[in-house]
């Protein structure tokens, strides 16, 4: 009982001696180690906060800068034509 407490005495040790030996280095992966974890909890959030936010719908292209716009956001003249801004119309009219 005495040799197997007096071998864990001797690897304890020298276990302490290579630790204290290569601590910057031991520092260095602990921060290393530290910082994709940090990354990696960062990019579950972003994926969750992505998948929250809501889709654009359907994108248009305006008729005159060739600009694509939400469907939404696009201000359409009949028959089929949609424009990004009020001075694209603007200059379409002018030029034709």
């Amino acid at each position: 009982m005495k040799e197997a407490l007096f071998i864990l005495l001797v690897v304890a040790v020298l276990f302490a001696l290579t630790a204290f030996r290569y601590r910057k280095q031991i520092q260095t992966v602990l921060g290393v180690w530290r910082m994709l974890s940090a990354a990696r909890s960062t990019s579950v959030t972003r994926q969750v906060d992505d998948s929250q936010k809501p889709s654009a719908g359907k994108l248009v292209n305006c008729a005159k800068c060739r600009t694509w716009v939400p469907e939404e956001g696009a201000i359409r003249v009949p028959p089929n034509m949609h424009y990004c801004s009020r001075d694209c119309v603007e200059q379409y009219v002018n030029a034709h």
